[in-house]
């Protein structure tokens, strides 16, 4: 998460979005007083190589805070006159780079204790985390139903999206120029990840994720 003073915006940071990327290439734009909350160890390295900001100011706030604990932490009048803007993604793909997330950070626990993580298959996965997933993106941005934030960067469109976002903020170069080069959490799907959610899963995605479908014509 990240709230820049400096070009007057609050980056909400989501879940499977290329958010981290994101965050980082954001970083690079940022002023001595601006917010930017710390990322895990592996995503930190990435942004001190490339010699951008990393956590400062943030006093308790965190990566992944909704808009509404925004809110609640901050000046409202920063929040109200700020540009906020979150990345969101297909939640029918959203969901299979999640399912590949969580196994792959089942690897790692491996080297920290003394038994084995079992890796979950999808169907199970999916009966376990679906709804929340899908309930805190939802609840990230907005409030009993309204929308908190002023724009939606969409993974699909995320080139397009970003060029017009650095037009809006008047960054001094096109941040999509920075963030198409930084490749955060990149090996997290294998090169045979790819399958078909087959049509009972896709008909529950399409209930348990019915509001995000319906705001962002998915």
């Amino acid at each position: 998460m990240i709230i820049s003073h400096k070009y007057k915006f609050i980056f909400i940071k989501s879940f499977k979005t290329a958010g981290t990327s994101l965050e980082i290439a954001l970083s690079k734009f940022c002023g001595k007083d601006d917010v930017i909350t710390p990322l895990i160890r592996d995503d930190e390295s990435i942004r001190k190589k490339l010699n951008y900001r990393g956590p400062q100011n943030y006093d308790g706030m965190k990566e992944h805070m909704s808009a509404v604990e925004i809110k609640q932490k901050i000046n409202p009048k920063i929040f109200h006159n700020y540009l906020k803007f979150v990345t969101v993604r297909n939640p029918f793909d959203q969901i299979i780079s999640a399912f590949h997330w969580h196994n792959k950070s089942k690897e790692k626990e491996k080297k920290f204790i003394f038994f084995k993580k079992r890796k979950k298959t999808f169907e199970n996965f999916f009966k376990i985390k679906a709804h929340h997933i899908f309930e805190d993106e939802y609840n990230r941005y907005t409030e009993y139903d309204n929308v908190l934030v002023d724009l939606f960067i969409k993974y699909e469109n995320i080139k397009e999206d970003l060029i017009a976002l650095s037009e809006k903020l008047n960054f001094p170069e096109n941040i999509y120029a920075t963030f198409s080069n930084i490749n955060a959490k990149s090996n997290i799907r294998p090169s045979n990840g790819m399958f078909e959610i087959n049509n009972e899963i896709n008909d529950k995605i399409k209930v348990l994720a019915k509001k995000i479908i319906k705001l962002h014509n998915y």
